[in-house]
């Protein structure tokens, strides 16, 4: 009996050590790939910086403000990129400091590698900027600008890449421990019912089984409880089982099973005295006493699996700034849509926004502000999609939309200029009146692309062309523009 108790002891810590373990490898896992997207949003933001100095050196503007973002922006992306290839510390998502192991998968280290030899010349053009001088920046400046315009669809979509590579081999890691949940499970249950076939055949031959049963039963730590042959009235229970119902000791006795667990809107759920209730797992087991056939009912509160589950999931699948979905989320319902799409021959639209003159919000009223002018932008596009629609913050100032069931590309146009109308209305936070604006990029499914990385590219180099056309404005991707 001991021996049983004690292995029913060792798989319940082992399931739980296979959560707290499968919770730490997400987690560190969700690092790397936060930080693979935030690499293309660098990338994109080292881009936009050139052409703001390139501007600015044009018209006389003041440089210093750029020229520190670039330092900002090229430092950050360098480390990260070396993190993914040897291992280093670099800055995280919300500024703190974590250490990036490398990848090791061999796909993933070429896509790296790849990167490397693409940002090698990038990083030394930059860095001959930043060292140059007001005499010497003229004519740095524009062999980096043309780098970048000419390599930087090529480093995006190399990042982009290496995001959907990690989050295959999340998700394929997280499938492998669901099937070790699953194995312990089994063998505790196994145990479970083994612990009890002992108890009965030891109570059977010893003078004093109801003494043992109940030494058992108050050794096991989950909430147990023996109802009578009809599985109605509890019979039997262990002090855990009064402490969980908030029971006085023996108060359990005679009380219907069906008055303290009950299902409610879909879900189970425990009920105490007061009236209080709290979520529940139930098992039932048949076990034969001298004959006589019993029921076994161990119940578990879920609560806290509950609250970490909502809790990892919300983390995992929705943007803590403004509540929108986030990449993996948005990446998931985009690869429903388009499989939809295909089965009943419709046509849907990417939108990929960029927000213009977010980094001036940023720059004069600090990134409280900025944060609020998000969240702002965020309800704005919410209101111009329909429920059947997804908006979803990708990073930084850029979102991206799903519109389902389009019928051509006017119905894409008028979602867009919509969107660009109501980004050009001022904003009102906090007394402040802000002015901003939108470019955004479009690509068609299945007739501009025809899976989801190019569907994406494709959007996200129509909204550099709105860019590089001014800004405040939308274009479709086509493909004689690839």
């Amino acid at each position: 009996m001991l021996v049983a108790v004690s292995l029913f002891l060792l798989f319940d810590f082992a399931a739980l050590g296979l959560n707290v373990w499968m919770s730490v490898k997400i987690e560190r896992e969700a690092v790397g790939i936060n930080l693979a997207g935030r690499q293309r949003m660098l990338s994109q933001r080292m881009a936009k910086v050139l052409l703001q100095l390139e501007d600015a050196q044009r018209v006389g503007a003041p440089l210093a403000s750029s020229l520190q973002e670039l330092a900002l922006t090229t430092e950050l992306f360098d480390q990260t990129l070396q993190g993914f290839w040897a291992g280093r510390e670099t800055e995280g998502g919300q500024g703190e400091r974590v250490f990036l192991a490398p990848v090791t998968q061999a796909h993933t280290r070429q896509l790296v590698a790849q990167a490397r030899e693409i940002w090698a010349p990038y990083r030394e053009l930059s860095h001959h900027v930043l060292t140059a001088d007001a005499a010497q920046l003229p004519l740095r400046l524009p062999p980096v600008v043309a780098y970048a315009k000419a390599h930087n669809l090529e480093l995006l979509s190399l990042m982009n890449a290496l995001t959907t590579e990690l989050e295959t081999l999340t998700r394929r890691e997280a499938t492998r421990m669901r099937w070790y949940q699953g194995l312990t499970f089994l063998l505790a249950l196994c145990n479970f019912v083994g612990v009890f076939a002992l108890s009965q055949r030891r109570i059977r031959r010893a003078s004093e089984q109801q003494d043992l049963l109940d030494e058992v039963i108050h050794k096991v730590a989950a909430c147990v409880m023996v109802l009578d042959e009809d599985g109605v009235t509890v019979i039997k229970n262990n002090h855990t089982a009064e402490r969980l119902f908030g029971r006085d000791p023996g108060e359990l006795i005679g009380v219907r099973f069906d008055q303290l667990v009950v299902q409610r809107e879909g879900d189970v759920v425990g009920v105490r005295p007061d009236g209080s209730t709290f979520p529940v797992s139930a098992e039932r087991h048949p076990a034969f006493l001298h004959g006589r056939r019993l029921f076994v009912e161990t119940v578990h509160d879920v609560t806290e699996q509950r609250r970490t589950e909502a809790h990892l999931t919300g983390l995992a699948y929705h943007d803590a700034l403004t509540q929108l979905p986030n990449r993996i989320l948005f990446d998931d319902r985009l690869r429903m849509e388009m499989a939809r799409a295909r089965r009943h021959g419709q046509h849907l639209a990417v939108l990929f926004i960029d927000l213009d003159r977010f980094k001036f919000v940023n720059d004069h009223h600090g990134h409280e502000m900025g944060d609020l002018l998000l969240q702002s932008v965020a309800d704005r596009l919410r209101a111009c999609l329909r429920e059947s629609d997804t908006v979803s913050r990708r990073g930084g100032d850029e979102f991206t939309v799903i519109l389902g069931d389009v019928h051509g590309p006017d119905d894409a146009a008028h979602v867009a200029k919509d969107i660009v109308q109501r980004m050009d209305e001022p904003f009102h936070i906090q007394g402040v009146t802000l002015h901003i604006g939108a470019s955004v990029g479009i690509c068609l499914f299945p007739g501009e692309a025809h899976d989801m990385s190019s569907l994406l590219a494709g959007a996200d180099e129509a909204m550099y062309r709105a860019k590089m056309l001014g800004r405040g404005t939308y274009c479709f991707h086509t493909q004689d523009t690839e």
